[in-house]
């Protein structure tokens, strides 16, 4: 039900480090929609890591004063009479950076953007898919154009792009080679063989997934670190192979072009920052059958981590430091 007034996570000037993230939460009118336009009760919330660095300025696009928050899943109480009481789902590059996000009792969604969720998910699953899925589903399907029978290599394979990743490669029929720091297995869920490299025993990527290719290469390599695996990723394509970069911590990076050339390698950027929340409900309508039908799973949501907004001070910093594995949610109502 609407209030008049509600509470919100507002930001007003950018924070000058972690240790001091400038925010607070504030009562704040319940904001009246226009034409095109749905007002959601928000029941849950993810926190990404752009969220967090958005705080310090580090995203692109921001406008100040705001509400953080891209990804969402609630209620609808406002707008067209079809879609009030939907539970629905939802993201975007524009959610909490050039517009108010969903780190609030309430927010407004473009009416175009509206999407019912997956009835099998709960609403903490859902309102914790849309960032990192979106961002996976670009680069595998409209990007890289997966395929039964193909080898994809994940670099990263235990971040949340990673899990989504391996889960769209394996449900298209692909087999993953999955490349993580330090563990021996894949925890995440996955309809495929996942072979995992563990960094730790194995520190040559390059020769690790041409030992598992027979010395042939992988078809896909979904490079969600950047710069750190970026030569070895170039190295370990098979002809006519596809590295997907969604993300890097050097800028500058070098590859020898008559390789790539010579190769028929296809090089595909992924951001979807510039995908507001129409464009990304188009993009998770094209995932939800795979949530109902079970190919895919939502991330494990525990108990411990989920927070209030009068706990988001200790919510951001966890997300901001990678101190937790797991999908950390806002929950207006907790």
């Amino acid at each position: 039900m609407k209030q008049n007034h509600m509470k919100a996570i507002r930001v007003t000037e950018k924070s000058a480090s972690s240790d001091d993230l400038k925010f607070e939460l504030a009562d704040i009118k319940t904001p009246k929609i226009k034409d095109g336009e749905c007002l959601v009760e928000i029941h849950a919330s993810g926190i990404n890591p752009s969220d967090v660095k958005a705080l310090l300025g580090k995203m692109p696009n921001l406008v100040w004063p705001r509400t953080p928050g891209r990804d969402y899943a609630g209620v609808v109480v406002e707008g067209p009479s079809e879609l009030v009481g939907k539970e629905v789902w939802g993201t975007g590059g524009d959610l909490g950076m050039g517009r108010d996000g969903a780190h609030a009792e309430f927010n407004v969604v473009d009416v175009a953007g509206i999407r019912e969720k997956p009835a099998n998910l709960a609403m903490a699953e859902a309102g914790s898919v849309g960032v990192s899925w979106t961002c996976a589903w670009l680069g595998m399907v409209p990007g890289a154009h997966v395929a039964d029978g193909e080898t994809v290599t994940v670099l990263g394979a235990n971040g949340k792009v990673g899990e989504a990743a391996i889960q769209i490669a394996t449900a298209a029929g692909a087999s993953v080679i999955a490349v993580e720091r330090t563990r021996d297995d894949y925890f995440g869920h996955a309809t495929g063989p996942v072979d995992v490299v563990n960094l730790e025993k194995e520190p040559d990527v390059q020769k690790a997934i041409m030992d598992r290719t027979d010395g042939k290469g992988t078809d896909i390599i979904m490079n969600t670190v950047g710069s750190p695996y970026f030569e070895a990723a170039c190295n370990s394509l098979a002809k006519q192979g596809r590295q997907i970069i969604c993300t890097t911590i050097e800028e500058d990076n070098n590859i020898n072009l008559r390789t790539f050339y010579r190769g028929n390698y296809h090089m595909i950027g992924v951001s979807n920052m510039d995908h507001n929340n129409i464009l990304s409900g188009e993009l998770l309508e094209d995932t939800k059958s795979g949530f109902e039908s079970g190919a895919y799973k939502p991330y494990p949501i525990k108990d411990r981590n989920v927070y209030g907004l009068e706990d988001t001070d200790e919510a951001y910093k966890i997300v901001l430091k990678g101190a937790s594995r797991d999908r950390i949610v806002i929950d207006p109502k907790a």
